[in-house]
């Protein structure tokens, strides 16, 4: 047996069959949704049963009611007044011969088929469900501009159920300009305002018309008050004003928002004959904006009713502002992560996505320490190997060499060859970076000979490493071509570097004497001769790093 529920009004039904109970409530995801106040999000569960219909209230705050009796569990039969909250359906038989032949033909072949269809129904987007529920509870009627008025208090409370659906509406937006556009829609909407503008506070503390829309949707460049603005903003008050001029003296015009399509040169000498705004206030206290609406002419004045609704509308903005602006933070740092992680340890490359500003796009001049290991002989080596043996050792051994300069904070600059570049200091210093440089040579011996140690029982050739480790100023930045960029760093620091492992023997570290000077922690280093590197006129002092 299906039967029907059908409100006293006639614009809400809802047909209830056998299977699964329904449940009845205020939220839209609800089996039956009743979007009124005075009914609770889950309020009562209705089961199609042989003979009847099964209610049982599902705890609601203000009932359910079976023709005028308050019940907790109930039988109900076609005919039966039902009352949830201060709503009422009457519930009906529905007739078999109330569908089709096609619909019964189409119920019986899937009944053949072991399947049985219940109902089919076109599915609609997101925003043409709230649309369609918000019709369907009459909560549209109360700001409709061709509905009859209504009493204030019914207003209010439609006006209440509407900022509930809105405030979850806004929460399905991606990015800040589709949610702003949302804003707008639902200002008009909820009030008889002719304009809608929203502003939003910079990092500097100047404002930003981000969008300034007139009820047909067009943009609009009529000026707003900066004063009244701010001062929302500084005293975190909601401001009603009527016959408000906005002349030459109210100085500080907002920047032009982007896709706006607004004028940035704001005009001066016009009247508003009433406005108000409210601060969008966020978690702990933080101000993101302000919500401005206003009317040019004597059409609809704004009331104190309007000024305490916008406050509550400013609130919801704000939390879907904020959540909207940290979804694309997340989204953002998880990208830059991303692609630095490849180069960056894991925690600095987490600090870097924190902090965007920490890598110039132009480049900079910084303190570093730089390393240099390469593999001596590695040419004859590769030569007496099958490709892929040679690269196997090379993954296994860059493996062990990167771990190395991420267990100790560096940044792993890129291979050349057989060669390894990591740097400390860029985009990102810390005061021991030569301290970790050197760590991080140390411990690269050690590797290798664990690697060594571990070849060795499996027949395969043993390798010797030689490191150079040097301290001082250089270039960090993006460098390459249009089509290729890559973060590096480049100078005399970097060729020193360069030049002394070249001349390491297996098994060596050789740093120059400013790295030395640069270590906060005892560190062995036993001094060489100096030595002639290319490029330099006097021969370099050089020392020997040992564990």
């Amino acid at each position: 047996m299906t039967y029907r529920l059908v409100s006293a009004s006639g614009e809400v039904t809802f047909e209830l069959r056998p299977g699964a109970p329904h449940v009845l409530g205020r939220a839209l995801s609800s089996d039956l949704p009743v979007l009124d106040p005075t009914v609770s999000r889950r309020h009562a569960e209705l089961t199609v049963e042989s003979g009847g219909i099964t209610l049982r209230d599902l705890g609601s705050s203000n009932g359910t009611f079976v023709n005028g009796n308050r019940i907790t569990s109930a039988r109900v039969v076609a005919g039966d007044r039902l009352i949830f909250g201060k709503v009422l359906f009457e519930l009906r038989e529905l007739s078999p011969v109330l569908i089709d032949d096609g619909t019964a033909e189409s119920l019986r072949r899937a009944a053949r088929a072991g399947t049985t269809i219940v109902r089919q129904i076109p599915v609609p987007d997101a925003d043409q469900a709230l649309e369609s529920a918000l019709r369907a509870s009459g909560v549209q009627k109360a700001v409709d501009e061709t509905a009859a008025i209504l009493p204030q208090a019914e207003r209010d409370r439609l006006r209440l159920t509407l900022l509930l659906e809105i405030s979850k509406a806004l929460t399905r937006a991606t990015d800040v300009d589709q949610m702003l556009e949302k804003l707008t829609q639902f200002s008009f909407r909820l009030m008889g305002i002719d304009r809608v503008t929203i502003l939003l506070c910079q990092d500097d503390s100047d404002l930003e018309a981000r969008i300034s829309r007139q009820r047909d949707g067009a943009p609009s460049s009529r000026p707003v008050s900066l004063r009244l603005a701010r001062t929302a903003i500084e005293k975190k008050v909601a401001i009603l004003s009527d016959d408000l001029a906005v002349t030459s003296s109210d100085k500080g015009e907002p920047r032009s928002g982007g896709g706006t399509g607004q004028d940035a040169r704001t005009p001066t000498g016009a009247t508003s004959h009433s406005a108000a705004c409210a601060p969008m206030v966020a978690g702990e206290g933080r101000v993101l904006g302000v919500l401005y609406v206003d009317c040019a002419t004597n059409n609809y004045r704004i009331s104190e009713e309007d000024l305490d609704f916008l406050v509550a509308f400013a609130g919801i903005a704000a939390v879907a502002v904020d959540n909207v602006r940290f979804g694309e933070r997340i989204r953002h740092e998880a990208n830059v992560r991303g692609n630095f992680e490849r180069f960056f340890a894991p925690a600095l490359a987490a600090r870097i996505a924190a902090a965007p500003s920490a890598v110039s796009l132009g480049g900079e001049r910084r303190a570093v320490a730089v390393l240099f290991s390469d593999i001596r002989e590695f040419t004859e080596l590769a030569a007496h190997l099958p490709p892929d043996e040679t690269a196997r050792l090379l993954t296994e051994y860059f493996t062990e060499m990167v771990d190395c300069v991420f267990r100790h904070g560096g940044t792993l600059d890129k291979f050349i060859g057989d060669a390894v570049m990591a740097q400390w200091g860029a985009p990102i210093s810390e005061p021991d970076d030569a301290d970790r440089a050197l760590d991080a040579a140390l411990d690269m011996m050690t590797a290798v000979a664990r690697l060594n140690a571990r070849w060795r029982g499996e027949g395969r050739p043993e390798i010797q490493v030689g490191i150079g480790v040097s301290y001082g100023d250089a270039f960090a930045g993006y460098l390459g071509s249009e089509r290729r960029l890559e973060y590096t760093i480049i100078g005399d620091t970097v060729n020193t570097a360069n030049r002394l492992c070249a001349i390491a023997l297996g098994g060596e570290i050789l740093v120059t004497e400013p790295l030395g000077r640069a270590l906060t922690r005892p560190h062995e280093l036993m001094e060489c001769d100096p030595l002639p590197l290319r490029g330099r006129m006097e021969p370099v002092r050089v020392f020997r790093a040992t564990a």
